[in-house]
C-alpha cells in the first residue's frame, strides 16, 4: 500500500510488489513505491530563413565545448512543445514557430525519452545563453 501522503521518508529496497511483474524501489515499513521512469529530453532543429541550422555550443557540463541541438529536460507543468521553445530561448535567445515533431528517440540505456521539433525562427537575432559559449 502506498503512503497516503506520498513519499516516505524511511529505506528503500528493490522488490517486486504484489501484483506488479518487475523490481520497483520500495518503502519496506510502508509499501510506498517510487517509480522511476524515464527523463523527457526536448529540443529543437531550428532553421533560419538563409537555410542555416541553429546550433549551440555548450558551456556546462557534460561535453563542454561541443556543438549541439538546443535541448533538454522537460519541466513538470509545460507541453513537450513549450519545453522546446523554452530550452532553445534559455540556450540561444531564439524566437520561433514550431511546424511540427521531427523525430522520437528512445534510449532505454541513459532512460531517456527525446522529442525533437522542427522550427522555424521568428527572429534573427540569436545569443548565447548562458548554458552556451556560442550560437
Amino acid at each position: 500500500m502506498n503512503n497516503p501522503e506520498g513519499e516516505t521518508n524511511g529505506p528503500r529496497i528493490y522488490k517486486i510488489p504484489d501484483g506488479d511483474d518487475r523490481e520497483r524501489l520500495t518503502c519496506p515499513d510502508c509499501g510506498f513505491i517510487a517509480y522511476e521512469n524515464p527523463r523527457i529530453v526536448v529540443g529543437v532543429v531550428a532553421r533560419a530563413d538563409d537555410e542555416r541550422i541553429l546550433l549551440c555550443r555548450r558551456a556546462i557540463p557534460p561535453r563542454i565545448g561541443y556543438w549541439t541541438l538546443p535541448a533538454g529536460y522537460m519541466e513538470l507543468g509545460e507541453t513537450a512543445e513549450d519545453g522546446a521553445m523554452r530550452e532553445a530561448w534559455e540556450e540561444a535567445c531564439a524566437r520561433m514557430r514550431l511546424t511540427g515533431l521531427l523525430a522520437t528517440y528512445s534510449l532505454a540505456r541513459i532512460h531517456q525519452v527525446q522529442l525533437i521539433y522542427r522550427a522555424v525562427l521568428t527572429d534573427p537575432n540569436v545569443a548565447a545563453g548562458p548554458e552556451s559559449q556560442e550560437v
